[in-house]
């Protein structure tokens, strides 16, 4: 029963973290973009159309790679972390 909450609970966690990525990409891009087409307008020129959208894509691919950054840190899976946490509740390989 335990099991089943705590493998329900990393789903979840795994959904959150992916729908953060997701925000944490598409924001930075809309916004920039948003603000820069408002300054084309009032400038009436395209530049800053396209200046806003290359400012939104570097700043949501650094937003991105601060949030996986503490990932990557570890170098086991979490496949490979959940076994060897269960050959330590488990030393003698017995279920």
């Amino acid at each position: 029963m335990k099991d089943k909450k705590k493998d329900n609970r990393l789903i979840a966690n795994s959904l959150v973290l992916v729908l953060q990525f997701g925000i944490n990409v598409i924001v930075p891009i809309m916004m920039c973009t948003i603000l820069g087409y408002f300054i084309s307008q009032r400038l009436k020129s395209k530049a800053f159309t396209i200046i806003g959208i290359l400012i939104g894509i570097v700043a949501a691919f650094n937003g991105a790679y601060r949030m996986v950054k503490v990932y990557l840190k570890n170098p086991e899976s979490p496949g490979q972390i959940k076994r060897r946490q269960e050959e330590e509740e488990n030393p003698s390989g017995k279920l």
